[in-house]
């Protein structure tokens, strides 16, 4: 028999058993809902509310042992040049008894923390953290950096961090999550210091209830001795169809030509099952921001909204949501309300 044929023989015999636990996943999600924001210059628009599309997949290593990758991408249906390849996720690791350990770029530890109090799907996110600082950015208190992503990060701020190194372990009724995220910025000549992000979040279940804690600490992200540190504590239970949650987060960011700046925040939100629809809201209030020595006058805020999702299949959602920003003093309050169709595949 030909030798072609007998290693083709033989390859085809033992491929199934080689690459039985291995798979290629195609996924995403396809949003779409028309806005009414007082935020914006635009008041009437139609969003594509963080759509995307990604893949991801595991090859069997042996002993126990797994590879897998994970490329997602950001899609906007409403606007197609406001799309791009592997914005938002970008993995490869291995996975194994030790944990995991993978390389890449994504939201930070931290970033997955403080969204699990976040259960609104329209894009105008309602996580504890996104008015931390923010009160005082428009008359110019708190410095403001503009990320790879267009976001506007008080004091600098990495809701997805580049060049990252990340550990994960994961046991019953315990997650561990560990990320170190480098600027690869460093200069000798500009004596321009290597930026850094260090993030992690525990999170495990004790009885009934759920709890998590996370914290970030990034060092030269906006200039040389820029320091800025975020705590989140928080958790929640559930009573039958009753599910709340609640949290604190505390921020300091401190620069040279600034000082330092200090926030308190609370968070209280609750979901309920309604006949197989969601109905959710909840509430975070900031405390006066802190500068220096002093609390600064009109500068609490408080946010608060409410939303319905209406499943029409799995995957489909029709989604109803409102959220509104009161700010002490001076400042414009903002709302957002928005209608949309939310598709997973």
């Amino acid at each position: 028999m030909n030798k072609k044929f007998i290693a083709l023989a033989v390859a085809a015999a033992v491929a199934p058993a080689a690459f039985a636990g291995d798979e290629v996943i195609l996924y995403g999600q396809v949003n779409v809902a028309a806005v009414v924001d007082n935020t914006k210059d635009s008041l009437f628009k139609i969003d594509g509310q963080s759509s995307r599309i990604g893949v991801k997949g595991t090859e069997s290593l042996g002993n126990g042992m797994s590879a897998w990758f994970q490329i997602e991408s950001k899609v906007a249906p409403d606007d197609a040049s406001a799309s791009g390849f592997a914005t938002r996720e970008g993995w490869v690791g291995l996975k194994g008894d030790f944990g995991g350990v993978q390389l890449g770029r994504g939201k930070s530890a931290f970033t997955k923390a403080y969204e699990e109090f976040d259960l609104w799907y329209q894009a105008d996110s309602f996580a504890p953290f996104d008015y931390g600082l923010q009160t005082y950015n428009d008359s110019g208190l708190v410095p403001v950096m503009v990320d790879a992503d267009g976001n506007r990060n008080d004091a600098g701020y990495q809701y997805r961090t580049d060049n990252t190194v990340r550990y994960t372990y994961a046991a019953e009724g315990l997650d561990v999550t560990v990320d170190y995220a480098v600027g690869e910025n460093k200069n000798d000549s500009t004596k321009t210091k290597e930026a850094t992000n260090l993030s992690y979040s525990v999170k495990g279940t004790l009885g009934d209830y759920w709890y998590i804690v996370g914290a970030n600490m990034g060092r030269n992200l906006r200039m040389n001795g820029s320091k800025l540190n975020n705590l989140l504590l928080g958790g929640g239970t559930t009573f039958g169809d009753l599910a709340v949650g609640a949290g604190f987060t505390r921020s300091v960011f401190s620069e040279a030509g600034y000082g330092t700046g200090k926030r308190n925040s609370y968070i209280l939100n609750a979901s309920y099952a309604l006949e197989g629809n969601s109905l959710y809201g909840g509430v975070i209030v900031g405390d006066k921001l802190k500068h220096n020595i002093g609390k600064l006058e009109d500068s609490r805020f408080v946010r608060y909204g409410a939303g319905l999702a209406v499943p029409l299949s799995k995957r489909t959602n029709i989604v109803t949501e409102y959220m509104a920003t009161n700010f002490s003093g001076a400042t414009k309050d903002t709302s957002y309300f928005s209608v949309g169709a939310y598709h997973s595949f």
